[in-house]
């Protein structure tokens, strides 16, 4: 949130299972290149790892969302292979926790 309390992005774990969950995010336009989606991943990432007991993180993006990539790689993220994703090509990563 920002000082007038309106929501800047979301992130989030969906499809946790067997110590493994699928992470995703989006961060408001106005919000975006001030390193809020890197600093939300890394806190997801410890929570996931210390309260969740998780893993394993998996997560994809497009080629076209070149901010995306780079959250993921500052992040500790590998790239795993290529996807399509809404029939759009792209990458999907790993991260061991």
């Amino acid at each position: 949130m920002d000082d007038a309390g309106e929501v800047l992005g979301r992130v989030n774990l969906i499809d946790v299972a067997d110590g493994s969950a699928e992470l995703g995010y989006r961060v408001a336009e106005r919000a975006a290149g001030q390193g809020l989606a890197t600093r939300a991943v890394r806190q997801v990432r410890e929570l996931a790892a210390t309260v969740y007991g998780l893993t394993e993180l998996l997560a994809v993006t497009t080629y076209d969302n070149p901010a995306s990539r780079a959250v993921l790689a500052r992040a500790g993220f590998v790239a795993t292979g290529d996807i399509t994703l809404d029939g759009r090509p792209g990458t999907g990563y790993v991260l061991s926790l």
